[in-house]
């Protein structure tokens, strides 16, 4: 195996944990419950905690591979609606937990109100689309 192999192998298998701030129609549209559905489908772990005093944004936790997360953040990026309430991201920054303003806004999966661990725990309203 050349050296270049290894190296897109290793590449491809990465995985981190990164932290965002969602903005837009993520509140009331099933939005936590949209991110949460799309990182399992990508084999993800993920937390999502709506703002309380902005209904216009969430904070987002994703954690696993890299080129999965950001074919999230790409998806988010687009504009376009993630599901069928019409949730959808105007902007999306990408939060650091060693910038003392981001710290308070970058926490543990557990630590979110919906995570790939509990989802399916909530009563969700049912007939809604994922696009995700």
């Amino acid at each position: 195996m050349s050296c270049l192999s290894v190296v897109k192998k290793i590449t491809k298998t990465m995985t981190s944990t990164k932290y965002f701030q969602a903005f837009g129609k993520v509140q009331k549209v099933m939005f936590r419950q949209t991110i949460i559905r799309g990182a399992m489908k990508r084999n993800l772990r993920a937390g999502a905690t709506n703002v309380e005093h902005d209904k216009t944004q969430v904070l987002l936790t994703l954690e696993g591979d890299e080129q999965k997360i950001q074919e999230i953040v790409s998806f988010l990026q687009s504009g376009k609606d993630i599901n069928s309430s019409k949730a959808k991201v105007s902007r999306i920054v990408e939060l650091h937990p060693n910038k003392p303003e981001h710290t308070p806004l970058c926490f543990p999966i557990a630590k979110h109100q919906v995570t790939t661990d509990n989802v399916d725990d909530f009563n969700w309203r049912t007939g809604v689309q994922f696009f995700l």
